[in-house]
């Protein structure tokens, strides 16, 4: 995702998951293919080697547990510096519980 617009969409709908270092937010889209956007401020990593580094760990991530979650938007935001294992940890469990909420939201009345 690289919009402004995609962005505020997800932030609308508030399906989040506020992690230790890591908040995952998530929403619907009207695609079959899951996207990313990310957010990896300057005032938590100062080096440009630092960010590119987390934001290859978390593309990584979202590549493999891509099938799982057809058909979301996925942002996720670093808020502190944290492990290897503590921001896969809350990425994994970002993604698990946002998709469980988009789909209670998402779904139609019976």
């Amino acid at each position: 995702m690289r919009e402004t617009d995609e962005f505020s969409s997800v932030f609308r709908f508030r399906c989040a998951y506020r992690g230790a270092s890591l908040d995952v937010l998530a929403g619907p889209n009207e695609l079959d293919i899951p996207r990313l956007g990310m957010i990896v401020p300057k005032k938590v990593i100062r080096t440009a080697v630092g960010r590119n580094r987390v934001k290859r760990l978390l593309r990584e991530w979202f590549r493999l547990n891509q099938a799982d979650i057809a058909g979301l938007d996925v942002i996720a935001r670093l808020k502190t510096r944290g492990t290897e294992s503590m921001l896969e940890s809350d990425f994994l469990a970002g993604l698990g519980s946002c998709k469980t909420c988009v789909l209670k939201r998402t779904s139609p009345l019976t």
